[in-house]
């Protein structure tokens, strides 16, 4: 029997440390609802009424994700903005993939102990944010302090998504055929995919050799793998809309070998022209300080390219234009297979 009474926060939960995180980003959640949003931030169940007008045969899309060991490194440095976009680009970006249209999107984020400030970092200005520029709403979340399953300074980020799509219109990789064209939409490196194998490359820097100026990134090593995942939500959606899109993969973990012979159907096989592919600096410093072979590389980490879509030949220019702000490339085709989709390299 205790000596002393108990309460909640001598436990390891401080209710009032968890009520002044959501008072600071409730208003940030609140600048992504619209009309749609029947219930939010404070009701037991987030409830979300979509829009159906021109829409006959509705699907819905739904993917979930966390940011694996890449919370260790954010934590690490402090970047709690950037882990938020992180998990709304890795999330929404496996619901584009089929031509779904971003509704709504959920959090849970698991945490030793909540400070107020660092919750609004990683929720308003970054969950919240990221949700808004693509017109998601963020209708829901939870916060859960527990200090006896995360360690200090430990914590878990995950997020849940649902996107809408005309089924008829659904991106099935149906339309894909010999001689479509393969256009690669930059990365800005790591994204979310990979870190165990990052931090076992880096595992004996000290803290300046991470946070010190790179000359090959033009900025500190941490702040190069600290970026937050792109979310090509607007562009693919604007593609998507103009019909120009046969196929689409996000290009998470696997890389381009594993995710893009996934939405090409049997009898096709994906040529990549490897050298067309601009691979960033900082994929270099990876292999070269944590001696990796090459096909590791490729068969690990996105090497540049977060994101393709297969399109026509004669669709190549008008995707380009449409997705320009993502640097596209064009990196390959498809071929004729041997009945299932495989992938090729083209050096």
């Amino acid at each position: 029997m205790s000596q002393k009474p108990l309460d909640y926060q001598a436990s390891g939960v401080s209710i009032a440390a968890q009520d002044e995180a959501i008072a600071a980003f409730r208003r940030d959640v609140e600048s992504t609802h619209g009309p749609e949003v029947v219930a939010g931030v404070g009701a037991f169940g987030a409830a979300f009424a979509p829009d159906l007008s021109g829409i006959s045969n509705p699907v819905l899309v739904n993917s979930t994700d966390s940011l694996g060991t890449k919370t260790i490194v954010h934590s690490q440095f402090g970047t709690w903005e950037n882990a938020g976009r992180d998990v709304v680009g890795c999330v929404v970006n496996d619901i584009i993939c089929s031509g779904a249209r971003p509704l709504y999107f959920l959090d849970y984020l698991g945490i030793n102990k909540v400070v107020p400030e660092q919750i609004h970092s990683m929720v308003g200005k970054g969950i919240a944010a990221a949700c808004g520029e693509i017109g998601c709403a963020l209708i829901g979340g939870e916060i859960a302090e527990m200090r006896d399953v995360y360690k200090p300074g430990d914590f878990d980020l995950a997020g849940f998504a649902v996107g809408m799509v005309e089924r008829s219109r659904m991106l099935d990789g149906s339309a894909c055929r010999e001689g479509s064209v393969l256009i690669g939409l930059r990365s800005n490196g790591v994204h979310c995919n990979g870190f165990s194998l990052v931090r076992a490359a880096f595992s004996e820097l000290n803290h300046d050799q991470w946070t010190g100026y790179n000359a090959a990134l033009d900025s500190s090593l941490a702040h190069a793998l600290l970026q937050p995942t792109i979310c090509y939500a607007n562009a693919v959606g604007r593609a998507f809309s103009a019909g120009l899109l046969q196929a689409a993969a996000h290009i998470s973990g696997g890389g381009l070998q594993d995710n893009v012979p996934r939405v090409v159907p049997d009898g096709l096989d994906v040529e990549l022209d490897r050298a067309a592919i601009p691979v960033l600096p900082v994929f270099d410093i990876i292999q070269s300080h944590g001696n990796i072979s090459q096909d590791e590389m490729w068969h690990v980490f996105n090497m540049g390219i977060g994101f393709v879509v297969v399109v026509s030949p004669e669709a190549v220019d008008e995707v380009m234009l449409i997705c320009e702000e993502h640097s596209p490339q064009r990196i390959g085709r498809l071929v004729g297979g041997s009945g299932a989709a495989k992938l090729r390299f083209r050096d």
